[in-house]
């Protein structure tokens, strides 16, 4: 940081401090401490335009005001402020940090042509031309013009060759070109240069499935999230540290997770949360960024505080519930996602809640939310689902048929809904849906040879009778507890109660699993027999 935008930014801090008894929101009048702080600024720089004759002492003196629109993401203020900088001298910053802003605000063609005259200003040698060349290629390729685009984001690719967002970015302009063999080379190495990157793993099972390998696409799909490949962009950085609002904080944390960078994300969050410790959405943001950073004791401490704070806070309830899903005794967690419900009728809470009920074995309370879950997104599988498991775990079999053949008619290739199914109808379907059922689960077997399908067709043969098929299919995969429990069955030569052992992992909902790397629990099997 130059000595000028240093001495700045104390002012800044400064006159912000001298106002902190007043509250700090994002409405910029007169009497809020950022409209002080951003008052002084423009005083400031004022005073320094009228001593100074040189443009490129004018320009930097515009240009760090800028700096601290963009960092407080005062969009309109931060591109004026940038355009006259370049008037005074057209530097290449100058024009960097007007293309980002123009790119920002939607200004496509414009930010385009910012970055092209930012590589016109920029010195050949410049590390920075490959982040400008980067950017331009982005644009480039939101505007459907995937050639340029390629040709731009190739010649950052020569001084950063195993940058992934970069690598990432020329195997969507490969995409782009129906050049797919070439996407899958690039997203690959990408994908081994930031494994974490879920974006890429995303990008990559596109590509599987339109080359037709379908079991790679399913590979890859399970490693998908909403991480993308990191870009360290130190201009951007500068800007950063000028900010004074918890918002612009928040917004940089989300856009430094949304590249991967969790680091950088918790840091900002954490500074949202300190500038404004009071504000409920700066504190619970932190509080699940550290929860999803594995750091759960910090992000109960956090949730905590601002309970206290904001004891009518249905999102923070839902948050401590959240946190709590995975401790031994779930009581708190389910009083505190039923806090949550009675302070919002929200259906994220509401699913939680089903979830953390379905784990402690209250199935027919679990069913009631799954219900009204199902009734209000008619259209998603995954309620009509969890609906069908909830009564089959109340043992009152013949209301899960409906839902789980619902889920399967929404979405055909589930093949844990298949299972499912097949074995609730081999404990309570007809004569003539027992005999399907045994047929699917044969054909379920075939698609996909595992326990789980194996001891379906073993449930199968118990529902029609066949007691010394299902005890000799059982008894092959022991001691698994569905096997213990079919060979049991067998043995007394009666059904069992329910279609998956107690304890199981098919009645923990995604919400609860150990590896929710599906996020709707949508395990598909691509050839399941419709």
């Amino acid at each position: 940081m130059s000595r000028r935008l240093a001495a700045l930014f104390a002012l800044i801090v400064v006159v912000a401090a001298a106002g902190e008894t007043q509250p700090m929101n994002n409405v910029l009048d007169n009497r809020t401490p950022m409209r002080e702080a951003l008052a002084a600024a423009e005083q400031s720089t004022e005073r320094d335009l009228d001593q100074l004759q040189e443009g490129t002492a004018r320009a930097d003196v515009l240009g760090r005001l800028g700096m601290l629109y963009h960092a407080q993401d005062m969009l309109e203020p931060a591109e004026a402020a940038y355009r006259r900088a370049l008037a005074e001298h057209p530097h290449w910053r100058w024009h960097y940090l007007l293309a980002v802003v123009l790119g920002d605000r939607g200004a496509t063609g414009d930010a385009i042509a910012a970055y092209q005259e930012t590589l016109a200003t920029l010195p050949k040698d410049d590390p920075s031309r490959w982040l400008a060349h980067y950017r331009l290629g982005l644009l480039l390729l939101l505007e459907g013009d995937h050639r340029t685009a390629a040709e731009a984001l190739g010649e950052a690719r020569a001084s950063r060759p195993e940058s992934a967002a970069l690598l990432a970015a020329l195997g969507d302009a490969a995409v782009a070109a129906e050049d797919f063999e070439t996407a899958l080379a690039l997203f690959r190495k990408a994908a081994a240069l930031a494994p974490n990157a879920g974006r890429i793993a995303y990008k990559l099972a596109l590509v599987q499935r339109r080359r037709g390998d379908i079991e790679a696409a399913q590979r890859w799909l399970a490693k998908r999230n909403p991480h993308a490949a990191p870009v360290e962009d130190p201009l951007l950085l500068e800007v950063a540290e000028l900010s004074l609002s918890p918002k612009f904080f928040i917004k940089a944390g989300e856009r430094a997770w949304e590249r991967g960078e969790r680091d950088d994300a918790l840091a900002a969050w954490r500074k949202a949360a300190a500038l404004a410790p009071e504000d409920a959405d700066a504190g619970l943001v932190y509080a699940h960024a550290l929860g999803m950073a594995g750091q759960r004791e910090a992000s109960l401490a956090e949730v905590r505080r601002v309970l206290a704070l904001h004891p009518d806070a249905a999102r923070a309830w839902y948050l401590l519930a959240h946190a709590l899903r995975d401790a031994e005794d779930a009581r708190e967690a389910i009083d505190a996602a039923q806090k949550s419900l009675r302070l919002a009728d929200d259906d994220t809470a509401r699913t939680l809640l089903a979830a953390l009920l379905m784990r402690t074995g209250s199935f027919e309370e679990a069913a009631t939310h799954y219900r009204t879950l199902a009734e209000r997104q008619p259209d998603a599988a995954y309620y009509a689902y969890w609906l069908g498991l909830a009564n089959l775990g109340a043992q009152t079999c013949p209301a899960a048929l409906a839902p789980l053949r619902k889920a399967l008619r929404q979405q055909p290739n589930w093949g844990q809904a298949h299972v499912a199914l097949a074995r609730a109808e081999a404990l309570c379907g007809s004569e003539e849906e027992r005999r399907l059922a045994l047929a699917k689960s044969l054909r379920l077997a075939a698609a996909s040879n595992s326990v789980d399908t194996r001891l379906t067709v073993a449930f199968a043969q118990l529902g029609l009778g066949s007691l010394l098929s299902a005890k000799e299919a059982a008894e092959a995969d022991l001691p698994h507890p569905d096997a213990a429990m079919l060979n049991d069955a067998a043995e007394q030569g009666v059904a069992p109660a329910k279609p998956f052992a107690a304890g199981s992992p098919w009645w923990l909902p995604a919400e609860l699993a150990a590896a929710a790397d599906d996020p709707h629990g949508m395990h598909t099997l691509s050839d399941v027999p419709r």
